[in-house]
């Protein structure tokens, strides 16, 4: 890749296409970092922009050498002489997010640039890729000609239109699985071209879409109020105000400001809101001032808080305010003890946890989004009403929500086809007609295919939005690819780290493959980070304990999953009493799994190995339900031989 610029005054070199050694021009340099320090990726950290800054700069000034954790540390993050890296991890830390920043980026924004920043492991010395350009039309029409949306067959079908169904149109069509499957099963250099390409025509149109409404100033006289919802609003504007110093210290409104940004930073990894940046909250100190200033600015909520010290203790209060009424809605205040040498990381911290507060799923302003929708009846949603109302759906799955939520999608995706969240949430609940057995088509025999292909169509419209990611995840695991499906919830976990239903998610797959160790962690992280958080993913944690023979621990956890629709749940319940020994009990949880579905135990074996339970697992599952009274048809191969 690229090489280490030297020591001394030579101009830097970097790798070219070919391999060879070639010189780079400072200006081109200088051009990669510029466009990196105004990126997404960068804008929202001062710490990282400064440190990006100060180690290409002495590299370009042939000072090498000095590139090291000490000169970091004094020059960019103000550390005293006495540092040492041994004691203060800031400049390690510090640059393991750079790095990740950095990927971010060459995925999404700068997946055009022409020269590269990278800054390998076990150095700060950065190195520089030049890269092939490819003409961008030819890469707009590869892409649109692999990957655009197919509207017939199985891949959609709408519930009020019916549809001639070719039974052969139920194969995986190569346009639009071949092509972009690679993502996820290639190297890391492949993943990144094949979302670099696809980034191409996901920008063209959401730019096409950006302009077309969601951030118009005012409405067309020829667009339909009711039209131009549907199509544009797909998720609430938020502007955060700058954090006001209550500490009567006016150096730390520096602090103030940087927390300000870090938040935004935090929020603008989830992709259901929509944040303006830094640029214009720094120009608003108040909550009336967006309003009187600039009436028509589309801003739905507005944060605003202050930043206060009480001995070495650091207080950040925080307040969701509602603008079109000035309503609070929300508000916490979040305490940490302080330090010198923990300040800059303790922000950043805070800033995460108030972002999840704030937009994670069933976080105060999507409970808010709820409140306000929950009594219009699914055909009157906008896309993202619909949106909102499929994340209640997923905590609380039943038969009848999703038979109303697939078609609320299904006409979603029809009226706003480059609404990436509405195909990516369509995917899922159209692989719950084979995951939880709702609502089953006869014209769709695959709907693991079919969303799978769904869950390819949003990655390519939305390269940097992690549901698309969970999604395809989701697919790849009913598909019995564990390996996929956990490299894709860990893609969408490195781009938005603060997302506790990824956690889960990627918890879930760890901990049914049976490595514990990975998986039980995430879950309870996930719970600790939003106690809110769908109940259903305690199965995990009791067939932990079951596997172990806590069984008093299990059913604990058991019995605090309450989705009787869900024949996993009673699965669980019968699995635990018939070990426990508790016959009543047990019977009752059979009788339950009887009334879901009479023949579970013909199919319970084939079921798990569906869902990428290891062998040794099911011969302990089937063992509990044996014991609790289900017969459990266990011919053929050994449970134990690893087939």
């Amino acid at each position: 890749m690229g090489a280490t610029i030297g020591q001394g005054n030579r101009m830097p070199h970097a790798s070219d296409s070919h391999g060879f050694d070639a010189p780079v021009a400072p200006e081109l340099i200088d051009e990669a970092l510029a466009r990196v320090l105004a990126s997404r990726s960068l804008r929202s950290s001062a710490r990282g922009r400064r440190f990006l800054q100060f180690i290409v700069q002495e590299a370009q000034a042939g000072r090498a050498d000095r590139i090291k954790a000490y000169t970091i540390a004094m020059d960019v993050f103000d550390r005293d002489a006495d540092f040492d890296a041994s004691l203060d991890p800031v400049v390690r830390i510090q640059a393991g997010r750079l790095r990740q920043a950095l990927e971010h980026y060459y995925l999404t924004e700068g997946t055009d640039d022409p020269v590269r920043i990278s800054i390998p492991k076990g150095s700060y010395v950065p190195h520089f890729l030049v890269q092939p350009r490819t003409p961008l039309a030819g890469r707009l029409e590869d892409v649109q000609a692999t990957a655009a949306p197919e509207t017939s067959g199985s891949f959609i079908t709408l519930d009020e239109q019916e549809q001639d169904v070719n039974p052969d149109e139920s194969a995986t069509p190569p346009s639009a699985t071949s092509e972009l499957l690679p993502p996820f099963r290639a190297s890391r250099p492949r993943m990144a071209l094949a979302a670099g390409a696809v980034l191409a025509v996901a920008a063209f149109l959401l730019l096409i879409t950006a302009w077309g409404g969601a951030f118009a100033p005012s409405r067309p006289d020829s667009s339909p109020p009711d039209m131009e919802r549907t199509v544009a609003i797909r998720g609430p504007s938020l502007l955060v105000l700058p954090f006001a110093n209550a500490t009567g210290d006016p150096a730390q409104d520096l602090f103030a400001d940087g927390f300000t940004e870090d938040l935004i930073g935090a929020l603008i990894r989830f992709k259901n809101v929509l944040v303006y940046g830094a640029d214009t909250s720094f120009r608003y100190r108040s909550a009336l001032a967006p309003s009187m200033e600039q009436p028509e600015t589309p801003i739905d909520y507005m944060i605003k808080g202050s930043i206060g010290q009480n001995s070495n203790q650091l207080q950040i209060t925080v307040s969701l305010i509602r603008a079109k009424d000035h309503r609070y809605l929300w508000s916490d205040s979040f305490r940490h003890d302080l330090s010198p040498t923990t300040m800059l990381d303790l922000r950043q911290d805070i800033a995460a946890q108030v972002a999840r507060a704030l937009a994670q799923s069933h976080g105060a302003i999507q409970q808010e989004e709820m409140r306000v929708t929950a009594k219009r009846p699914p055909q009157e949603l906008s896309s993202y009403e619909c949106m909102v109302r499929t994340r209640q759906y997923w905590r609380q799955p039943n038969a009848e929500t999703h038979r109303q939520m697939r078609g609320c999608l299904e006409r979603a995706v029809k009226s706003d086809p480059l609404y990436a969240d509405a195909w990516a949430a369509l995917a899922m609940v159209t692989i719950d007609e084979a995951r939880l057995g709702f609502n089953p088509r006869a014209e769709r025999p695959d709907p693991v295919g079919a969303g799978l292909r769904m869950a390819l169509h949003a990655a390519a419209l939305a390269p940097d939005n992690p549901l698309p990611l969970q999604a395809l995840g989701l697919a790849h695991w009913l598909s019995q690819e564990p390996e996929l499906s956990i490299a894709a919830y860990e893609q969408a976990l490195a781009l938005n780290p603060n997302d506790s239903d990824i956690l889960a998610d990627l918890g879930r797959c760890y901990g049914v493959i049976g490595e514990w160790q990975k998986g039980i962690p995430l879950i309870r992280e996930a719970f600790a980070r939003n106690p809110a958080h769908p109940n259903w993913y305690r199965i995990v944690i009791a067939l932990y304990h079951y596997m172990n023979g806590r069984y008093d621990e299990a059913l604990a956890e058991a019995e605090r999953v309450d989705l009787p629709q869900v024949i996993l749940t009673h699965v669980a319940l019968a699995m635990i009493h018939g070990q426990a020994g508790h016959k009543a009990e047990a019977t009752q949880a059979v009788q339950a799994i009887l009334r879901l579905d009479p023949n579970f135990g013909e199919r319970a074996v084939a079921e798990f190995k569906r869902r990428n339970i290891p062998p040794a697992t099911t011969t302990k599952i089937v063992e509990g339900l044996q014991k609790a009274g289900l017969a459990v048809v266990t011919q053929g191969p050994s449970l134990t031989d690893g087939r």
